[in-house]
């Protein structure tokens, strides 16, 4: 096997491989929710075709296969460049949301009944094996913004109705003037929990 044809096929397996790897990684989220119809959709039509590549270049190149006659290298050479069109579709096919950037879906921004804070829920990653909330609060008079950890059940979310208008949470105030009471509502279709929000400390706990 000549020295060209031996390097096009090794560069063309590694590309190939990685972008199936790759994919299989985004579609997944890493591995922490199954795969979508979308991604099923390409695994078959162009993911699986890929790997059939991969292990056809892979034996050509153990058992030292050399063209014969000029329309062999012309077949070799598109079969190559067919499966690395194929790679790069597969590539941007990944979507990298909900593993390497995050996935969030907030409800409406709402203001506190003292007016003290604007705040909303955020979802992260939902759907997820590694999805949690979080509390958003912006200070009306400073203008600072803060995010505080909440122990949502969110794994047990199944489905969530979203509409331009969304109320999952609301936040009450408290004798104290660092800490309010969080509701979660029945629209995040899971049992309502509350929870102790103090501002100050920055953290949230359970109220039974």
């Amino acid at each position: 096997m000549q020295v060209w044809l031996r390097l096009l096929l090794i560069a063309t397996i590694i590309f190939s491989a990685s972008a199936f790897v790759w994919f299989l990684l985004g579609s997944t989220a890493y591995f922490q929710r199954g795969m979508d119809i979308i991604g099923t959709t390409y695994l078959w039509g162009i993911g699986i075709p890929v790997l059939l590549f991969v292990g056809l270049f892979t034996v050509l190149l153990i058992k030292g296969w050399t063209p014969t006659s000029k329309g062999g290298y012309v077949g070799i050479c598109v079969v190559l460049v067919l499966s690395t069109l194929l790679s790069i579709a597969l590539l941007q096919s990944v979507s990298t949301n909900g593993w390497a950037n995050e996935k969030i879906r907030s409800d409406s921004l709402k203001i506190t009944a003292d007016e003290k804070y604007e705040y909303r829920i955020e979802l992260i990653n939902l759907f997820q094996r590694n999805s949690h909330a979080r509390l958003y609060l912006k200070n009306v008079d400073s203008g600072v913004e803060t995010y505080i950890p909440i122990e949502i059940q969110t794994r047990k979310i199944v489905g969530l109705r979203v509409s331009e208008v969304n109320h999952w949470v609301k936040l009450e105030a408290m004798d104290n003037v660092s800490q309010y009471i969080l509701y979660t509502t029945k629209d995040l279709g899971i049992p309502e929990e509350n929870f102790k929000i103090d501002i100050t400390a920055g953290t949230a706990s359970r109220v039974n």
